[in-house]
């Protein structure tokens, strides 16, 4: 595991390194849970919930592109 150091501003605020987010998929807006356990501080990334689509809904040309144009766009 590295040991990465970081300071808290004056807002309380802490940054994670960008190596980090990119590696752990954190983007802006990201939800973390903060825990604490035995005098550490533990951040764990909140996972939304899969969206369920309702069977039998009828969809029109629009949703199926040809390949080429759902892949590079109209050429």
């Amino acid at each position: 595991m590295e040991r990465i150091v970081v300071k808290i501003d004056s807002k309380g605020r802490v940054l994670i390194p960008s190596k980090l987010r990119e590696q752990l998929g954190l983007k802006r807006g990201s939800n973390l849970e903060v825990k604490t356990s035995g005098g550490r501080i533990i951040l764990e990334p909140i996972i939304p919930e899969s969206v369920k689509v309702r069977a039998g809904r009828k969809w029109g040309k629009e949703a199926f592109l040809d390949a080429g144009e759902a892949t590079f766009g109209e050429y």
